[in-house]
């Protein structure tokens, strides 16, 4: 009767356990669907209930502590791996999610706590040791670090990559010796690489064993004279001895190797021109190695912009400079700061021809910048181009308007400005006006336009009170111009303001030179058709 009776204890018990379970992996999968459909909340739900079924449940933790993740619950996913890697203490997986959770809240001392212990219970997974390295270097532990990369080094055999790491480690300790010992290792273990052994000469020059660095860069030098580790080092040396011929052979060589790109030769060019102008050294060196690397064909114009620079910097006519600059266009003709170098030189000497030069292309390939537009307008218009003036003018808009210029506005003054003057020498005066109208849009102030704009007003006898409000506004700008205060006596002279038209006539004389005022037949005209109105009225 007892067995019969134990016998139906057990089949209820099972029959409840299996219950149980099928219950558990209903509400499970469930949770799993909910949390691909992004309702992460119900899946929550689901997954703490599943936890209260079987609260050893070590998937329903972990997929519990991801979803927690999710809702940006970090300490509540923590708490669930944390339960479930105490219960499955074995499972890396458990372990590793939970390092990258601590990671995230910044609570780095348990990640790294908690690695540690990995590292000695995975001693087969690399990554675990790597990420031990990481976490070590983020403290500044060197020398754990290179006990990690030592165990990496037992388990994986030597490697460049290990030995220069812990070679890098120990120079960040200031362990020269040890720094030492595993460059000598490296330069035996890899006696055809001679990087290594130049590095020891360099090790040595570091030290202050200046015979044993030369002795060991001889030795290379013996080997492969051309090695482009070897030249910088050996550069680097008779620099700092101060042998300034040495150093420039070495450093040539350097240059010229095939092995060293346009980028890093850039980059050392600069380099020596910083030591230069720093030390005021000796420029006609630079300027030498300058030639003799340029010699050779160029196919960007880093290089030769950086020699410009330096040109500059020593204070070099624009005559010596010029030609470089071309060179630079030679190569890219779209180079804007070759371009706009010789623009600034071309306009310093008054050279239109050389504006046009350098201006055409430009427009020609549709240039962004807008001041190749306007400098080529302000020629042809000086050229008695005019017609084609206004065409340049107007794609110079086009530019300004398409442009992130900080000075948009000072632009479009200056193109509405030469269009309006243009305009007028078409006798175009409508479409002159429009554009000094632009013009003042951006830049209500501006002298000349304002005279310009109330003397054309005059001529044709159109507007003469603005025209007289323009005017005395450009006197009060600039008082003492005599071009401004004929131009205000002669917007008088139309409102037959006669006398106060003469006050000013008297100034322009007082302000002119004589000679000049011989030649200028306006105001000569201005004078004598005001001081008639004054004597007839008297």
């Amino acid at each position: 009767m007892k067995k019969i009776l134990s016998l139906l204890v057990f089949s209820f018990s099972f029959f409840v356990a299996s219950a149980q379970s099928t219950k558990f992996d209903y509400f499970f999968h469930e949770a799993l669907r909910q949390k691909l459909a992004q309702n992460y909340a119900a899946a929550i739900d689901l997954l703490d209930y599943c936890c209260k079924l079987n609260p050893e449940s070590g998937a329903a933790l972990y997929e519990l502590a991801d979803l927690y993740r999710y809702v940006d619950a970090d300490s509540l996913a923590i708490s669930a791996l944390e339960k479930a890697s105490k219960l499955y203490p074995g499972n890396y997986w458990y372990k590793n999610h939970l390092v990258m959770l601590y990671l995230n809240s910044r609570r780095n001392e348990e990640a790294l706590a908690q690695v540690e212990e990995m590292a000695q219970q995975f001693p087969e997974k690399g990554e675990v040791l790597m990420m031990l390295l990481e976490l070590y270097g983020q403290n500044s532990d060197y020398e754990n670090m290179v006990k990690v990369l030592d165990k990496i080094e037992l388990k994986e055999g030597k490697s460049e990559q290990l030995s220069m790491e812990k070679f890098r480690i120990f120079l960040q300790m200031q362990d020269e010796e040890r720094a030492f010992s595993e460059m000598q290792a490296l330069a035996e273990e890899y006696p055809n690489d001679l990087r290594y052994q130049v590095v020891v000469g360099d090790l040595y020059l570091d030290t202050g064993k200046k015979e044993e660095a030369l002795e060991q860069y001889r030795m290379v030098e013996q080997k492969d004279s051309s090695n482009v580790t070897l030249l910088l080092s050996l550069s680097n040396y008779y620099q700092a001895e101060g042998n300034d011929s040495l150093y420039q052979i070495y450093l040539t060589k350097l240059m010229l190797h095939p092995a060293v790109d346009d980028i890093t030769r850039v980059r050392m060019m600069g380099v020596v021109i910083r030591e230069n102008l720093t030390k005021e050294g000796d420029s006609t060196m630079v300027m030498s190695l300058f030639d003799k690397i340029l010699q050779e064909p160029q196919e960007h114009t880093e290089l030769l912009e950086l020699k410009v620079r330096y040109m500059i910097s020593l204070n070099m006519s624009k005559e010596i400079i010029k030609p470089v600059l071309y060179q630079m266009l030679g190569i890219d003709p779209e180079d804007d700061t070759a371009r706009q170098q010789l623009l600034s030189y071309a306009i310093e000497d008054n050279d239109t021809s050389a504006v046009v030069s350098i201006c055409k292309p430009a427009v020609d390939y549709k240039a962004k910048s807008p001041v190749y537009y306007y400098y080529l307008g302000v020629v042809y218009f000086q050229l008695d181009r005019k017609e084609e003036a206004v065409g340049v003018l107007q794609e110079g808009i086009e530019r300004v308007r398409n442009s992130d210029n900080s000075n948009k506005g000072d632009l479009y003054t200056n193109i509405y400005a030469m269009l309006g003057d243009i305009y007028h020498d078409l006798d175009q005066d409508d479409k002159a006006f429009q554009a000094y109208d632009s013009c003042l849009v951006y830049k209500q102030n501006d002298a000349m336009v304002l005279n310009n704009y109330a003397y054309y007003l005059s001529l044709n006898k159109k507007d003469l009170q603005r025209a007289e409000e323009m005017s005395r506004k450009s006197n009060e700008i600039e008082p003492d111009n005599p071009t401004y205060l004929d131009t205000y006596a002669w917007v008088l002279y139309q409102l037959k303001r006669y006398e106060e038209a003469k006050q000013y006539m008297d100034r322009v004389v007082e302000l002119m030179d004589p000679k000049e005022l011989e030649k200028s037949q306006d105001v000569l005209q201005h004078i004598k058709k005001i001081n008639k109105k004054v004597k007839k009225k008297k």
